[in-house]
This record gives structure tokens, sequence and C-alpha cells, in this order.
């Protein structure tokens, strides 16, 4: 239609304007070199109107040909970024169903035109090492995949390491994964997830003096729930005392005890675990003076001060008499103390040679709360007054004790019967 008006407006003016340019006075010379050419005015007119439509009308073709090219680029790119969303789209569901290898060709073949490459390129890296293929042929095409993210989207390098990181761990390559993370915590040092996985690299490779580092900023960040914080706590402690005191170095293991942050230092559950290792040391009078303040202090929970009573029956002073007038006198004076009292009591007796008393109490362990070692205790208790027939039968009860342990409950009945009946209260002492 637009061209329509363009030429009947043409016709018009043509009509109008032809005579009057026909009229038009005057000559055109044009002249080059010796040879001249002589025309009228309006014939030179209407050349140079004709040679300017020529010039127009090849420009209107040439924009027309760019233009449909241009539709044609458009028509074919949309073909193609619908097929590789597709692809996407496939591959993102075999991935989800465990089919790896469909889900890796589709992500690459798609990579090519997607608008989401870097997410192709995670994607198709973890599929690659989910095949567990025989050799290293699948690590490495997952580390190609990797460094081709990490080339198109190097903004994305903490994205990018973090997916390394847990595969790494996942196939693992503890000492790539924390080299990986230790680089990424450099770029971004208050990363939860990054802590996260540093303390699962450092738990993997034990290096529990690392992971007693990153403690503060697990407790800042939230990593981990309060009581999951707790467990790591207690175990990084634990295993890194213990693994000194594999080494038999006391001095290493009271100098790393001092250097610990003041919070562990506190929490109960961490120094009764280092007076355990100094019993191991045979550290007695130095964990005894520890473990005394335990008794001395309230408001201890009941679980911990039956921890601190167990361990006190474990430490062999140098004064046991001392030692055992202390607990005597601490569980007189205390309304609720906890039946491991009575083992405890019996083995500090013992300790002091004072075999009436360590029989005494190790009769009420065993009425209360049975066990193989109080079975053990009372046994060689009764050897030492020469009761031999007595302790003959409680060996034997402990025996059975250990062998039928789901049965303990009943196993109390006959010993504890004739134990309570040959009581002598005179010969306590």
């Amino acid at each position: 239609m637009k061209w329509k008006i363009i030429f009947l407006v043409a016709l018009i003016i043509g009509a109008l304007g032809g005579s009057w340019l026909k009229n038009l006075p005057g000559f055109v010379i044009i002249a080059y070199e010796k040879t001249s050419y002589e025309m009228r005015l309006w014939v030179a007119v209407v050349i140079i109107l004709f040679v300017w439509s020529l010039f127009l009308l090849f420009g209107i073709f040439i924009r027309s040909l760019l233009n449909n090219t241009k539709k044609m680029k458009g028509w074919t790119d949309g073909r193609q970024w619908k097929k590789a969303r597709k692809q996407t789209i496939q591959g993102m569901l075999a991935f989800s169903e465990g089919r790896w290898q469909q889900s890796e060709k589709a992500m690459i073949a798609a990579a090519k035109q997607s608008d989401t490459k870097l997410v192709n390129y995670l994607i198709a890296a973890q599929a690659a090492q989910y095949q567990n293929q025989e050799g290293q042929d699948s690590l490495e095409r997952r580390d190609t995949y990797l460094r081709a993210a990490h080339k198109l989207e190097p903004s994305a390098g903490v994205a990018i390491g973090i997916t390394q990181a847990q595969l790494q761990l996942d196939n693992c390559q503890n000492e790539q994964a924390l080299a990986t993370l230790t680089e990424l915590k450099t770029k971004s040092p208050n990363h939860p997830f990054i802590i996260k996985l540093l303390c699962i690299a450092h738990q993997r490779l034990n290096d529990w003096n690392s992971i007693i580092e990153l403690l503060p900023f697990i407790k800042k960040f939230k990593v981990y729930n309060e009581e999951k914080l707790n467990e790591i706590e207690d175990q990084s402690v634990r295993n890194l005392l213990s693994s000194i005191a594999k080494n038999s170095e006391l001095e290493k293991l009271k100098d790393t005890w001092q250097t610990l942050p003041s919070q562990l230092r506190k929490k109960e559950s961490n120094q009764l675990f280092y007076i355990k290792m100094l019993t191991k040391f045979d550290q007695m009078d130095e964990a005894d003076q520890l473990i005394r303040t335990y008794f001395k202090k309230k408001g201890s929970e009941s679980s911990t001060l039956i921890k601190a009573i167990e361990q006190f029956g474990e430490i062999k002073s140098s004064n046991t008499n001392q030692q055992f007038n202390f607990l005597e006198n601490w569980y007189t004076q205390s309304n609720q103390a906890p039946n491991e009292i009575y083992l405890s009591l019996g083995k500090v007796a013992f300790n002091a040679e004072l075999w009436g008393k360590a029989r005494f109490y190790l009769e009420r362990s065993l009425q209360s709360n049975p066990s193989a070692e109080g079975y053990l205790m009372m046994a060689n208790t009764l050897k030492k007054l020469n009761d031999h027939e007595l302790a003959e039968e409680c060996f034997k009860q402990g025996l059975e004790f250990v062998v039928h342990k789901k049965e303990k409950a009943n196993t109390t009945s006959s010993l504890a019967s004739v134990l309570v009946k040959s009581i002598n209260p005179l010969n306590l002492s």
C-alpha cells in the first residue's frame, strides 16, 4: 500500500512537472579530455533523476536483503535456542532420575546455544563424576567442565569452587578439596557453607587443631545448630588430646590444653576428658586436685556429675586414704548422690586397702547398679578378706552378667541376697 501511494504521487508530479521541465531553457555541456557532450537542460535533469532513482532502488533492495537475512538468522537462532532449552530440561530430568550419562550428554549439547551455560556445565560436571567410571576419564571430564564454567563466568568463581569442593569430597579427594576450600575462604572468608565444607574436610583429615580454629566462625555464622556445635567441640578436643596421648607426649598434652580457647577449657566435659588423659600418664595427684572441683561446686549437670564420680574411682592418688575420706564425706553430705557413687567408693576404698569399706560399698553398687566391673572388684575384695568361696561365686556371677547383658536386671538376685546376708557391720574398718 505504501509503495502504491508513492508511485501515484510520482505519476502526478511527473505529469505536472513534465511539460514545465521540457520547456526549461539552456544547455548542459560535459567535457572530458578532448571529448565533449552537449544536451538540453531538461534531458540532463531527467538523466540525473533516473540515476538517483536507480541508486535509491538499489539501496532499498540492499536494506530489504539485510533485513531478510537478520530475520532468517533470528528464526534460526530461535529454533536453536528452543532446542537447547529442551535439551537442558531433558538433562535436568535425567540428572534427577540418576541417568548420569544421558544427563551429561544433554547438558553439554545444550551448552553451545543455551542461555544458562553455567548451569549446564555445573550439572554436567556432577553427572560426569557420578558415573563412577573406571580410571580417571570421568574425573578429567568433570574438571574440564568446571574450567569451562569458570572461563565462561569468572564472576561466579565462588559457586563453581563450592561445586568443585563438594565433588572432591564426594570422591574422597580430601586433600584437593581442602586446597580448593582454603583458596575459596581467602576470597569469601564469611561464607557459611565454605566454613562447613572446611570443617568436613578437616574432620576427614583428622586435623582437629584446624577445626578448633574454625569453631568461632562456625558459631558466629551459625553453620550448625547448638547441639551439633557442642558435638563438634567435644569431638575436636577429645581427638586432639587423644592423638597427643597416643604419642606419649605429656608436656605437649599440657601445653595444648593451656593453649585451647578459654570457653573450651571451661567446658566440663572437656575438663573431665583432660583429667582422664592425665590418669593415662599416671598424673594421679594432679588429676585428683582437678576433679575435686566438681564435688565442691553446685549446678553441674547430673550426667557430668556421674562422669566425674566414675572418673574419680579411676584415680589412684599418692594418698588414697585422704582421697577416700574426701569422697565419703561428700557422699554423706549429699542428698541426691547417684548410684554410681557406690562403685567409685568401693574402688577408692580398695586402693586404700580398706577391705571392709570396699565390700560394703561394692555390695550396694551391685544391688543398685550391677556391672561387670563391680563383680570383679567385689571378687578381688572377697579374696583379700579370705572369703574364696564367695569370691568364686562372684566371679561366676560376673561372667554370667557379661554373657547375658540383656538379662542383667535379673542377675542381682542370688548374689546380692547372699552378700547382704553376709555383711558384718563390725568389720567395716
